[in-house]
């Protein structure tokens, strides 16, 4: 794989359905917090990281503004892609990201990359649960032999 191809941004590294946020919204492993920002973290079945971007109007008001940060943060996914697990990453913008200019975004943006890497290979995996465990459902019930 030639280095180009390593760093594209194709549809399998981005969170495209309602139910891929939801579920990290829902239970994520880790947060990587930032003043201007918020990363939530959720391994995913695959076997490469995904991006998914929250640009609310309130938190950055400019269509301008928030276009020129989703393109900082692709950008800064695409070059460390390589170097994440397999997690779905939703990158959440908070009030006074627009008042950074791009090297202090693209700074805390690297900053963020390896705290997630710190974090989650810390962070405990979900336990898997196994319909044939040796407990009984309900311990009221007699277990047969």
């Amino acid at each position: 794989m030639s280095t180009v191809e390593r760093c594209l941004f194709r549809p399998e590294h981005r969170l495209l359905t309602p139910r891929d946020f939801q579920a990290v919204f829902d239970s994520p492993q880790c947060k990587v917090v930032q003043p201007a920002f918020v990363m939530l973290i959720r391994a995913n079945a695959g076997d490469v990281p995904r991006l998914g971007l929250v640009f609310a109007r309130k938190k950055v008001r400019f269509a301008v503004e928030r276009n020129r940060l989703k393109r900082l943060v692709r950008t800064s996914f695409r070059l460390h892609q390589h170097e994440l697990p397999a997690a779905d990453v939703v990158f959440v913008a908070r009030q006074g990201l627009d008042q950074l200019d791009n090297a202090a975004f693209l700074a805390l943006l690297e900053k963020a990359w390896q705290q997630l890497n710190r974090r989650f290979r810390a962070s405990p995996k979900p336990v898997a649960s196994h319909e044939n465990s040796a407990a009984p459902a309900d311990p009221g019930l007699p277990v047969r032999p």
